[in-house]
C-alpha cells in the first residue's frame, strides 16, 4: 500500500551544520564551502537519481548554481545561531515510476516558488538496499532558503520568510502536509492506482493504529549495525501489530470489492431476468399455431433463465460466506484488543491463533468455491426454483421439447423409414442392429421397435451395437462375435 511521509526541518548553524555541505551530500556533488574554507565531496555517493534547482523567474542566474546558491546564504546570514535553509523531506508512493515522481516533484517544488518566493534546491535519493534500506524507499531532500528573492534586485531580501516563524510554522506546515498528501493521490489516480494516502495521524484518522516513536540518526544507524535499543524494540512491536491491523483491513476491503461486485452482478441479472415475474403462457404441443421458432425459443427462454437464477444462487451464497468471513475478522480483532496483559495472556494467545488457523481454512474453502463457479447444484436448486415459482415457464419448455421431437420423428420416418417408432432419449441404452447409419442419423432394430439417433453417424450397417446416452455423451459399444478359438467376445467401446 502506499504510504505517507512529509517531515520538516532547519538547517541551523547553531547545531554547527553548514548549508553547502547538506547541498554537496544531498546531491552528491563535490562543493567549496567559503566560509570554513572546507571542500565538501560527496561524488562518491550513489543513489542520486534526480537533482534540480528551482526558483522565482526573476532570481538572478548566478544563484541557480548550487555551488554559487549556498555560499551565497551562508555570506547573506550573520549570525552565529542564524537558521541557513529548511527541508521539506518527503516519500514518493511506491506505486509510482520514476517519470511520475519527477513530475511529482517538479510540480511540489514549483508549489513552493509560487508560494514563498524562496529558490528550492532538491534531490530525488533512490534506496539503499545494500544497507537494509527497504527497497520502496524511494524519497526527496527539498532544501529552500530562509529568505525569499527580491523583485527588484533578484538576490536575497534583507528581510527573512515569515511564514515558518513559530506564530504561522505550524499552520505553514499543517498546510503543506495537506497539500503534499493532495498532490500524492493526483499521481495515483493518474497512475490507475487505487492506493491514496492520508496526511492526518492515526489519532485523527481514528483508525486503531499506533503512532511509533521518531528514532533519529543514532538509533537508525545503531539499527543497520544490527543493535537494538529500548525504541526501536517497541517501535517493531508497534509496527508488528500495524501490519496485521492493515492486512486485516486490505482483507476486508478486498471483501467488501466482492460483496459490491456480487451486489452489482445480482442486479444485472435481476433486471435480465424480468421476464421471470411475467406470466408464461404453455406452449401446446402439435398445434397449428406453434412452430420450431417457437419451441426453439421457448427452450432457449428457459435454459438462459437458469443460467441466471443458477448465478443468483452462486452469488448469494458467496455474499454470504463473505459476510460470515468479516464476522469472524471482528471476532479476532475483538480477542486481539482484549488480550490480557499479564494472567492468562499466553492462553488468550494461543487462542486467537487458532480462531486465524480457522479463519484461514475458511479463505482456502472460499476460494476452492469461487474457482468452482456455478456447479449443477447450484442449476438444480436453480430448476426448482423455477418449477415453483413459474411452472409455466417449465411446462413450456417441456411442450417445446416435445413438440421438437414428435417434429424430429415425424421428419426421420419420411425420409429414413417410415417403421421408426422411437427417439433416442437421454439416460437411456439401446441394444441392436444398425439397419440404417448415415449424415442425417441412425437407425437401430430393438427388440422395442425402431429407433432414431439423429446425433451418431456413419456406423456399420449389419453390426450390432449398444448405444447408451448419458447427460453429457453417448458411449458407442460394438459387439463382434465370439472368437471361436478363445470362447471371448471381442468388444470395441467408443464415446462421442
Amino acid at each position: 500500500m502506499a504510504i505517507y511521509h512529509f517531515s520538516v526541518k532547519t538547517i541551523s548553524r547553531s547545531a554547527g551544520r553548514s548549508a553547502v555541505a547538506c547541498a554537496a551530500y544531498r546531491s552528491g556533488e563535490k562543493l567549496i564551502d567559503e566560509r570554513y574554507g572546507k571542500e565538501q565531496d560527496y561524488t562518491k555517493k550513489t543513489g542520486v537519481d534526480f537533482k534540480n534547482i528551482y526558483a522565482p523567474i526573476y532570481t538572478k542566474p548566478s544563484l541557480t548554481n548550487r555551488q554559487t546558491l549556498w555560499n551565497e546564504v551562508e555570506k547573506a546570514e550573520r549570525r552565529k545561531d542564524a537558521n541557513l535553509a529548511r527541508e521539506f523531506e518527503i516519500a514518493f508512493p511506491h506505486e509510482l515510476n520514476q517519470r511520475q515522481r519527477e513530475k511529482l516533484l517538479d510540480e511540489l517544488c514549483s508549489k513552493i516558488v509560487d508560494r514563498h518566493g524562496v529558490v528550492v534546491d532538491a534531490v530525488i535519493h533512490a534506496p539503499h538496499t545494500a544497507s537494509g534500506s527497504d527497497e520502496r524507499n524511494y524519497h526527496a531532500h527539498i532544501m529552500f532558503t530562509s529568505r525569499h528573492i527580491d523583485q527588484d534586485t533578484g538576490g536575497f531580501s534583507s528581510k527573512k520568510n515569515r511564514e515558518f516563524n513559530k506564530e504561522q510554522s505550524a499552520e505553514t506546515i499543517k498546510q503543506w502536509r495537506s497539500d503534499f498528501a493532495d498532490l500524492c493521490n493526483k499521481y495515483l489516480e493518474q497512475a490507475n492506482s487505487l492506493e491514496r494516502v492520508d496526511h492526518r495521524s492515526y489519532a485523527d484518522q481514528k483508525n486503531g493504529l499506533e503512532a511509533t516513536q521518531h528514532e533519529g540518526s543514532k538509533i537508525t544507524q545503531l539499527r543497520r549495525q544490527g543493535f537494538n535499543t529500548e525504541i526501536s524494540l517497541k517501535n517493531d512491536e508497534i509496527k508488528i501489530k500495524n501490519a496485521e491491523k492493515l492486512a486485516h483491513d486490505q482483507i476486508i476491503k478486498g471483501l467488501d470489492q466482492e460483496i459490491i461486485l456480487a451486489e452489482r452482478t445480482l442486479s444485472r441479472l435481476a433486471l435480465e431476468s424480468k421476464e421471470l415475474k411475467k406470466p408464461v403462457e404453455p406452449l401446446e404441443p402439435q398445434t397449428n399455431k406453434a412452430t420450431v421458432t417457437d419451441a426453439q425459443n421457448a427452450i432457449t427462454k428457459y435454459k438462459t433463465t437458469i443460467d441466471e437464477v443458477a448465478s443468483q444462487v452462486f452469488l448469494k451464497q458467496q455474499a454470504k460466506q463473505i459476510e460470515d468471513a468479516k464476522a469472524w475478522l471482528a471476532k479476532i480483532e475483538d480477542m486481539r484488543a482484549n488480550t490480557p496483559m499479564f494472567i492468562g495472556k499466553k492462553a488468550h494467545l494461543a487462542k486467537i491463533d487458532q480462531e486465524v488457523i480457522q479463519y484461514e481454512k475458511m479463505r482456502s474453502n472460499f476460494a476452492k468455491f469461487k474457482e468452482l463457479g456455478v456447479t449443477d447444484e447450484h442449476r438444480a436448486t436453480a430448476i426448482a426454483i423455477i418449477e415453483r415459482n413459474k411452472p409455466n415457464m417449465a411446462l413450456n419448455a417441456r411442450n417445446a421439447e416435445k413438440y421438437l421431437q414428435e417434429r424430429q420423428l415425424e421428419q426421420a420416418k419420411e425420409q429414413l423409414n417410415p417403421n421408426i417408432s422411437i427417439l433416442a432419449k437421454t439416460n437411456n441404452s439401446y441394444y441392436g442392429k444398425v439397419l440404417q447409419s448415415g449424415t442425417q442419423g441412425t437407425v437401430q432394430s430393438t427388440k422395442d421397435g425402431l429407433v432414431y439417433h439423429p446425433q451418431i453417424k456413419d456406423l456399420k450397417t449389419g453390426k450390432e451395437y449398444t448405444l447408451t446416452y448419458t447427460e453429457n455423451q453417448v458411449k458407442i459399444l460394438e459387439n463382434i462375435e465370439i472368437n471361436r478359438k478363445t470362447g471371448k467376445s471381442q468388444d470395441n467401446e467408443i464415446k462421442r
